[in-house]
């Protein structure tokens, strides 16, 4: 059990619905999770229902509020945010009594799952969900859980009813377009949020606040800046309010932004003067380098943040033009800059890219080994994640792949050979970018073969077993899927222009790539 404070306690009684909240990671990431947050709180304002908390252990699968198994709940709401968590979900609900299977559940209990990576392609969950929620909480959890309250006991009706946009249901094959908030000043926020005594949360203690949505950039692997357009701040005003009542409410001095393009806006300035005139504190999301000017560090000073994050993602010129994320001539100025002003580094780099030449990944490198060392000498540390890129939906990437494994692991190691210990280099596990990139761009038979890696507990001996099982082939994830043919989430539509610049992505892109070297 946990120590918790601002949870919603109920008592239970006859007809009243229970919804179980899955998270399927740990206890201490669902702290972090401003999802968790506003579904745990917006559902919870109906009197007639109790929502609960479930998250992956490798104890019993009981709810965290009444210690209530899985199996006891009406309906399972869950957000996924990552492929790799697939098998943890399908893992608890078959070691909480759930018959996985859809067809065999026949609706008791309903599942609906939402997040960044069933939102993008549903097809690898088809056989598990009834439901794939496309778009934002504050649009459409309010119209589920009003057709679950008028139709409750009758799970093909609740379905009937919420069919069309918003909802797909991959009983229905239908396309479906995602529905999002125009006005997010004027919707439901969680300023109460679950705070926890004696287990610290992923991201540390401390106030979760959207600061804006979307993104306003087209970044070519990028998938949520897709998936959260178009680009939306919150007003200053906003954000003063939530800030300030949430602060006393949860009864901390320190706020955590989320946001794809944090300093953006002009509010987000202002707010971060704010809480530096008022000695609170903040931690900042990874910001654009052309962000990193004087003014935003003195800000960023001022809230007691001593690390930068930055996502240069590739400086080579050929990096930047099939990425499409340039950065101008300045970047290592701009970073040392940023270092002389007392800040430590962590950057994120993607190194694995078709057609990339071996002058590129060396141009990456003598940048990190100046940075690094300019760093060292200055008593700074610089950490860099690096990793191959990793195809997605709805990116143009579905169309062109991954490098092969062998490739990408010779790349890390000769990363890791070059930069030694001058900077801390964290490379992402290639064959955890495989399997990774294996599930997101998977058809609808994948769903199968997900379910049973999930059952058998994931991991990547149990990913080789069953693809050898199955005879299933991943090589979609190398060659891409062939432009042209109807792709397997072409039933989601993002809408503002996101299916159609991908097509013109593709056309610029092929003229591109080079030939590896």
């Amino acid at each position: 059990m946990v120590s918790e404070v601002n949870i919603v306690k109920k008592k239970l009684r006859s007809g009243m619905v229970r919804i179980a909240l899955v998270y399927p990671s740990t206890y201490e990431a669902s702290l972090s999770s401003l999802a968790i947050h506003m579904i745990y709180y917006l559902v919870n304002s109906y009197p007639e229902i109790y929502m609960e908390r479930f998250t992956y252990t490798d104890q019993g699968i009981r709810s965290i509020e009444t210690n209530s198994p899985l199996r006891d709940f009406d309906y399972i709401v869950a957000s996924i945010h990552y492929e790799l968590d697939y098998a943890k979900f399908i893992n608890m609900l078959y070691r909480g009594g759930i018959e996985v299977f859809r067809l065999r559940r026949k609706g008791k209990p309903l599942i609906f799952v939402g997040g960044p990576a069933p939102t993008s392609n549903p097809a690898p969950l088809s056989d598990v969900v009834d439901v794939v929620i496309i778009g934002e909480i504050e649009a459409l959890i309010p119209r589920l859980v009003d057709t679950i309250l008028e139709y409750h006991g009758n799970p093909p009706r609740i379905l009937e009813e919420i069919r069309g946009d918003g909802f797909f249901q991959p009983s229905a094959m239908e396309e479906t377009r995602r529905v999002w908030v125009r006005d997010i000043d004027s919707t439901f926020y969680p300023v109460r949020q679950i705070q926890c005594i004696d287990r610290e949360p992923v991201y540390g203690r401390g106030l979760l606040i959207e600061s804006s949505r979307g993104c306003p950039y087209w970044c070519r692997f990028c998938l949520e800046s897709r998936l959260f357009k178009p680009y939306r701040p919150h007003s200053y005003n906003w954000l003063r309010r939530v800030i300030d009542a949430g602060l006393e409410a949860n009864n901390i001095d320190r706020v955590i932004f989320y946001s794809l393009y944090f300093l953006g806006s002009d509010s987000e300035r202002k707010i971060l003067e704010y809480l530096g005139d008022n000695g609170l504190k903040a931690s900042i999301p990874s910001l654009r380098t052309d962000l990193l000017n004087d003014e935003n560090l003195d800000l960023i000073w001022s809230v007691g943040q001593r690390m930068i994050t930055t996502a240069p993602e590739n400086i080579s010129s050929y990096g930047e033009k099939i990425l499409y994320k340039c950065h101008g001539r300045n970047l290592k100025n701009i970073l040392m800059k940023v270092i002389d002003r007392g800040f430590d580094l962590k950057l994120y780099f993607i190194l694995g890219i078709k057609g990339e030449s071996l002058d590129s990944i060396r141009e990456n490198i003598d940048f990190l080994r100046d940075i690094g060392g300019y760093a060292h000498r200055r008593g700074r540390r610089v950490s860099v994640t690096v990793n191959p890129l990793i195809p997605k939906p709805k990116t143009v990437f579905q169309w062109i792949g991954m490098i092969d494994l062998e490739r990408a692991r010779n790349i890390i190691k000769f990363i890791r050979n070059e930069l030694g210990r001058i900077v801390e280099t964290r490379p992402y596990h290639v064959n955890y970018a495989w399997i990774q990139a294996s599930i997101a761009l998977g058809d609808w038979s994948i769903s199968r073969l997900v379910i049973e890696w999930g059952i058998m507990g994931g991991g990547l001996g149990n990913w080789r077993r069953v693809l050898r099982r199955h005879g299933y082939s991943t090589k979609y994830v190398f060659e891409g899927w062939r432009f042209g043919e109807r792709l397997p989430w072409d039933y989601i539509v993002l809408g503002e222009y996101v299916e159609d610049v991908l097509e013109r992505e593709y056309i610029v892109l092929k003229k591109l790539f080079s030939t590896p070297t």
